[in-house]
Protein backbone atom coordinates (compact mmCIF):
# COMPACT_ATOMS: atom_id res chain seq x y z
CA UNK A 1 0.00 0.00 0.00
CA UNK A 2 1.15 3.22 -0.78
CA UNK A 3 2.04 6.04 1.73
CA UNK A 4 0.32 8.72 -0.07
CA UNK A 5 -3.23 7.40 1.11
CA UNK A 6 -2.76 8.58 4.34
CA UNK A 7 -1.03 11.88 4.11
CA UNK A 8 -3.98 14.24 2.44
CA UNK A 9 -4.76 16.04 5.42
CA UNK A 10 -1.28 15.64 7.81
CA UNK A 11 0.46 18.02 4.88
CA UNK A 12 -1.47 20.90 5.65
CA UNK A 13 -1.99 20.25 9.77
CA UNK A 14 2.10 19.70 9.72
CA UNK A 15 2.76 22.78 7.25
CA UNK A 16 0.92 24.58 9.50
CA UNK A 17 2.88 23.43 12.34
CA UNK A 18 6.25 24.08 10.89
CA UNK A 19 5.33 27.31 9.07
CA UNK A 20 5.88 28.51 12.72
CA UNK A 21 8.68 26.76 13.52
CA UNK A 22 11.55 29.18 15.24
CA UNK A 23 15.38 28.28 15.37
CA UNK A 24 15.80 30.61 18.70
CA UNK A 25 15.50 27.79 20.82
CA UNK A 26 16.27 24.24 21.84
CA UNK A 27 13.99 23.96 25.17
CA UNK A 28 11.00 21.72 24.22
CA UNK A 29 7.69 23.37 24.41
CA UNK A 30 5.42 20.96 26.36
CA UNK A 31 2.13 23.09 25.40
CA UNK A 32 3.21 22.71 21.75
CA UNK A 33 4.63 18.84 21.79
CA UNK A 34 0.89 18.50 22.73
CA UNK A 35 -0.24 19.80 19.97
CA UNK A 36 1.30 18.07 17.52
CA UNK A 37 0.70 15.02 19.21
CA UNK A 38 -2.91 15.33 19.15
CA UNK A 39 -3.22 16.82 15.41
CA UNK A 40 -1.21 13.51 14.55
CA UNK A 41 -3.28 11.75 16.36
CA UNK A 42 -6.72 12.69 15.12
CA UNK A 43 -5.21 13.17 11.27
CA UNK A 44 -3.54 9.47 11.24
CA UNK A 45 -7.22 8.21 13.07
CA UNK A 46 -9.33 9.84 10.31
CA UNK A 47 -6.55 8.54 8.14
CA UNK A 48 -6.75 4.91 9.41
CA UNK A 49 -10.82 5.20 8.85
CA UNK A 50 -11.03 5.93 5.07
CA UNK A 51 -8.04 3.64 4.39
CA UNK A 52 -10.08 1.25 6.80
CA UNK A 53 -13.02 1.62 4.89
CA UNK A 54 -11.32 1.27 1.11
CA UNK A 55 -8.04 0.09 1.01
CA UNK A 56 -8.62 -2.53 4.00
CA UNK A 57 -12.52 -3.66 3.51
CA UNK A 58 -11.91 -7.25 2.35
CA UNK A 59 -12.15 -9.63 4.55
CA UNK A 60 -8.63 -10.87 6.26
CA UNK A 61 -6.99 -13.82 5.67
CA UNK A 62 -4.30 -15.36 7.95
CA UNK A 63 -0.63 -13.30 8.04
CA UNK A 64 0.81 -13.59 4.82
CA UNK A 65 4.03 -12.46 3.10
CA UNK A 66 3.47 -10.75 -0.68
CA UNK A 67 4.12 -13.04 -3.13
CA UNK A 68 5.96 -11.23 -5.67
CA UNK A 69 3.40 -9.35 -6.98
CA UNK A 70 4.43 -6.22 -5.71
CA UNK A 71 7.74 -6.53 -7.92
CA UNK A 72 5.49 -6.42 -10.99
CA UNK A 73 2.13 -4.67 -11.26
CA UNK A 74 3.75 -1.38 -11.11
CA UNK A 75 7.84 -2.66 -12.32
CA UNK A 76 8.77 -0.82 -8.76
CA UNK A 77 7.51 2.42 -9.49
CA UNK A 78 5.88 2.22 -6.30
CA UNK A 79 8.62 1.21 -4.24
CA UNK A 80 10.21 4.54 -5.19
CA UNK A 81 6.46 6.06 -4.34
CA UNK A 82 6.80 3.46 -0.78
CA UNK A 83 10.92 6.05 -0.09
CA UNK A 84 9.32 9.28 -1.01
CA UNK A 85 6.25 8.39 1.45
CA UNK A 86 9.07 7.56 4.06
CA UNK A 87 11.37 10.54 3.58
CA UNK A 88 7.90 13.17 3.46
CA UNK A 89 6.84 11.16 6.62
CA UNK A 90 9.68 11.98 8.51
CA UNK A 91 10.29 15.56 7.19
CA UNK A 92 6.39 15.77 8.68
CA UNK A 93 7.48 14.65 11.76
CA UNK A 94 10.89 15.96 12.73
CA UNK A 95 9.90 19.38 11.27
CA UNK A 96 6.99 19.65 14.14
CA UNK A 97 9.16 18.64 16.79
CA UNK A 98 11.61 21.13 15.65
CA UNK A 99 8.64 23.41 16.26
CA UNK A 100 8.14 21.88 19.27
CA UNK A 101 11.18 22.82 20.37
CA UNK A 102 13.67 19.89 19.99
CA UNK A 103 16.92 20.11 18.43
CA UNK A 104 17.55 19.08 14.64
CA UNK A 105 19.68 16.06 15.45
CA UNK A 106 17.11 14.60 17.68
CA UNK A 107 14.17 15.46 16.02
CA UNK A 108 15.73 14.28 12.36
CA UNK A 109 16.10 10.71 14.67
CA UNK A 110 12.75 11.10 15.70
CA UNK A 111 11.25 11.59 12.60
CA UNK A 112 12.99 8.37 11.50
CA UNK A 113 11.28 6.04 13.89
CA UNK A 114 7.85 7.78 13.18
CA UNK A 115 8.14 7.17 9.31
CA UNK A 116 9.65 3.52 9.40
CA UNK A 117 6.68 2.96 12.45
CA UNK A 118 4.03 4.01 9.77
CA UNK A 119 5.61 1.83 7.21
CA UNK A 120 5.48 -0.98 9.33
CA UNK A 121 2.26 -0.55 10.65
CA UNK A 122 0.60 -0.47 7.11
CA UNK A 123 2.49 -3.47 6.17
CA UNK A 124 1.20 -4.70 8.96
CA UNK A 125 -2.34 -4.24 8.22
CA UNK A 126 -1.44 -5.33 4.26
CA UNK A 127 -0.49 -9.00 6.00
CA UNK A 128 -4.18 -9.51 6.75
CA UNK A 129 -5.49 -8.32 3.46
CA UNK A 130 -6.56 -10.76 0.65
CA UNK A 131 -5.14 -9.16 -2.28
CA UNK A 132 -1.70 -7.45 -0.56
CA UNK A 133 0.58 -9.34 1.99
CA UNK A 134 3.32 -8.30 3.92
CA UNK A 135 5.78 -6.45 1.03
CA UNK A 136 9.58 -6.38 2.80
CA UNK A 137 10.65 -4.34 0.08
CA UNK A 138 8.04 -1.69 0.66
CA UNK A 139 9.20 -1.66 4.40
CA UNK A 140 12.93 -1.73 3.79
CA UNK A 141 12.22 1.15 1.32
CA UNK A 142 9.84 3.11 3.04
CA UNK A 143 12.71 3.13 5.81
CA UNK A 144 15.29 4.08 4.18
CA UNK A 145 13.53 7.11 2.84
CA UNK A 146 12.73 7.64 6.58
CA UNK A 147 16.43 7.74 7.44
CA UNK A 148 17.45 9.91 4.05
CA UNK A 149 17.51 13.09 6.15
CA UNK A 150 19.12 11.84 8.77
CA UNK A 151 22.39 10.32 6.66
CA UNK A 152 22.03 14.09 5.12
CA UNK A 153 22.47 15.24 8.29
CA UNK A 154 25.94 13.04 8.71
CA UNK A 155 26.92 13.95 5.27
CA UNK A 156 27.49 17.11 3.06
CA UNK A 157 27.78 15.30 -0.71
CA UNK A 158 23.75 13.36 0.42
CA UNK A 159 22.67 17.14 1.08
CA UNK A 160 22.94 17.91 -2.84
CA UNK A 161 21.43 15.15 -3.45
CA UNK A 162 17.25 15.20 -3.25
CA UNK A 163 13.99 13.48 -4.39
CA UNK A 164 10.99 14.33 -5.73
CA UNK A 165 7.80 13.74 -7.55
CA UNK A 166 5.56 15.17 -10.65
CA UNK A 167 2.48 14.14 -11.62
CA UNK A 168 0.50 15.06 -15.00
CA UNK A 169 -2.61 12.84 -16.62
CA UNK A 170 -1.57 11.95 -20.10
CA UNK A 171 -3.12 8.41 -19.71
CA UNK A 172 -6.27 6.66 -18.64
CA UNK A 173 -4.59 3.62 -18.82
CA UNK A 174 -5.06 3.18 -14.65
CA UNK A 175 -8.89 3.55 -14.78
CA UNK A 176 -9.21 1.55 -17.60
CA UNK A 177 -7.19 -1.82 -16.61
CA UNK A 178 -9.96 -0.72 -13.02
CA UNK A 179 -12.53 -1.03 -15.28
CA UNK A 180 -12.05 -3.85 -17.16
CA UNK A 181 -11.39 -5.86 -13.75
CA UNK A 182 -15.22 -4.40 -12.69
CA UNK A 183 -14.45 -2.15 -10.49
CA UNK A 184 -14.89 1.81 -10.32
CA UNK A 185 -12.83 4.37 -9.57
CA UNK A 186 -12.77 7.49 -8.70
CA UNK A 187 -11.70 10.00 -11.52
CA UNK A 188 -9.30 11.65 -8.91
CA UNK A 189 -7.57 8.67 -7.01
CA UNK A 190 -4.60 9.60 -8.36
CA UNK A 191 -2.14 8.02 -5.50
CA UNK A 192 -2.06 4.92 -7.20
CA UNK A 193 -2.19 6.21 -11.20
CA UNK A 194 2.07 5.21 -11.36
CA UNK A 195 2.07 5.43 -15.65
CA UNK A 196 1.38 9.65 -14.88
CA UNK A 197 3.90 9.91 -11.87
CA UNK A 198 7.71 10.53 -12.32
CA UNK A 199 9.64 10.46 -9.50
CA UNK A 200 12.90 12.47 -9.88
CA UNK A 201 16.34 12.24 -7.78
CA UNK A 202 18.34 15.76 -8.15
CA UNK A 203 21.80 16.76 -8.43
CA UNK A 204 23.19 19.99 -7.22
CA UNK A 205 26.08 21.00 -9.69
CA UNK A 206 28.15 23.34 -8.46
CA UNK A 207 28.20 21.37 -5.28
CA UNK A 208 29.93 18.08 -7.39
CA UNK A 209 31.30 20.24 -10.31
CA UNK A 210 33.15 23.60 -10.17
CA UNK A 211 31.54 26.16 -12.81
CA UNK A 212 31.87 29.73 -13.73
CA UNK A 213 28.59 30.23 -14.91
CA UNK A 214 26.25 27.44 -14.02
CA UNK A 215 22.97 29.03 -12.16
CA UNK A 216 23.29 27.87 -8.57
CA UNK A 217 19.16 27.06 -8.72
CA UNK A 218 19.72 24.74 -11.68
CA UNK A 219 19.92 20.95 -10.71
CA UNK A 220 19.96 18.40 -13.32
CA UNK A 221 17.65 15.19 -12.37
CA UNK A 222 16.93 11.59 -13.20
CA UNK A 223 13.21 10.84 -13.45
CA UNK A 224 12.12 7.10 -13.18
CA UNK A 225 8.56 5.96 -13.80
CA UNK A 226 6.27 3.52 -15.93
CA UNK A 227 4.46 3.77 -19.33
CA UNK A 228 0.78 3.35 -20.15
CA UNK A 229 1.19 -0.34 -22.17
CA UNK A 230 -0.07 -2.73 -19.07
CA UNK A 231 -2.87 -5.07 -19.12
CA UNK A 232 -4.22 -7.70 -17.42
CA UNK A 233 -3.37 -11.29 -17.42
CA UNK A 234 -5.10 -14.54 -17.10
CA UNK A 235 -5.65 -13.70 -13.03
CA UNK A 236 -6.58 -10.04 -13.79
CA UNK A 237 -2.86 -8.78 -12.21
CA UNK A 238 -1.17 -6.02 -14.14
CA UNK A 239 1.82 -6.98 -16.52
CA UNK A 240 3.98 -5.88 -19.31
CA UNK A 241 4.50 -2.39 -19.62
CA UNK A 242 8.07 -0.55 -19.34
CA UNK A 243 9.85 1.69 -17.43
CA UNK A 244 10.86 4.71 -18.46
CA UNK A 245 13.83 6.67 -17.82
CA UNK A 246 14.24 10.60 -18.26
CA UNK A 247 17.46 13.14 -17.94
CA UNK A 248 16.10 16.55 -16.77
CA UNK A 249 16.60 20.23 -15.51
CA UNK A 250 15.24 21.19 -11.82
CA UNK A 251 14.60 23.87 -10.37
CA UNK A 252 15.93 24.37 -6.62
CA UNK A 253 13.15 26.35 -5.22
CA UNK A 254 14.52 27.81 -1.81
CA UNK A 255 17.40 29.28 -4.24
CA UNK A 256 15.13 30.27 -7.19
CA UNK A 257 13.30 31.77 -4.63
CA UNK A 258 15.95 32.96 -2.34
CA UNK A 259 14.69 36.47 -1.84
CA UNK A 260 11.57 35.23 -0.13
CA UNK A 261 13.27 34.79 3.50
CA UNK A 262 10.68 35.04 5.70
CA UNK A 263 9.70 32.23 8.00
CA UNK A 264 6.70 31.13 6.49
CA UNK A 265 8.39 31.79 3.25
CA UNK A 266 11.33 29.48 3.98
CA UNK A 267 8.89 26.86 4.86
CA UNK A 268 6.55 27.04 2.04
CA UNK A 269 10.00 26.91 -0.39
CA UNK A 270 10.90 23.70 1.42
CA UNK A 271 7.77 21.46 1.02
CA UNK A 272 7.17 23.02 -2.74
CA UNK A 273 11.21 21.70 -3.34
CA UNK A 274 9.50 17.84 -3.10
CA UNK A 275 7.83 18.73 -6.42
CA UNK A 276 9.74 18.18 -9.91
CA UNK A 277 8.27 21.62 -11.82
CA UNK A 278 7.98 21.65 -15.89
CA UNK A 279 11.67 21.51 -17.35
CA UNK A 280 13.50 20.87 -20.91
CA UNK A 281 13.72 17.08 -20.27
CA UNK A 282 14.89 13.71 -22.61
CA UNK A 283 13.59 10.52 -22.39
CA UNK A 284 16.49 8.05 -22.94
CA UNK A 285 14.47 5.07 -22.53
CA UNK A 286 12.19 2.93 -23.74
CA UNK A 287 12.47 5.25 -26.26
CA UNK A 288 14.88 8.28 -27.26
CA UNK A 289 12.39 11.35 -27.06
CA UNK A 290 13.13 15.21 -26.46
CA UNK A 291 10.65 17.44 -24.51
CA UNK A 292 10.94 21.03 -24.50
CA UNK A 293 8.31 21.21 -21.19
CA UNK A 294 7.35 17.68 -19.22
CA UNK A 295 6.08 17.18 -15.87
Amino acid sequence: MNFKRLFPLSLLVLIACSVKAKPDSTKIKMGRVLVVSSSLAAVLGGSYLYVENSWWSDKQIPFHFDDGADLSYALNVDKVGHFMGGLEAADFFSSSMKWAGMNERKSLWYGAAFGSGLQLAIEMKDAYAPYWGFSKWDLALGSAGSFWPVAQYYNDDLKAINFKFSYYKQSNIYWDLDKQRGKETNKYAWQDDYPNQTYWVTFDVNHFVETCCWPDWLNVAVGFGIDDTQYLNASNTKTGGNNEWYIALDYDVPKLLKKWNSPAGKKVKHWLNYFHFPAPTIRISPKLELYPLFL
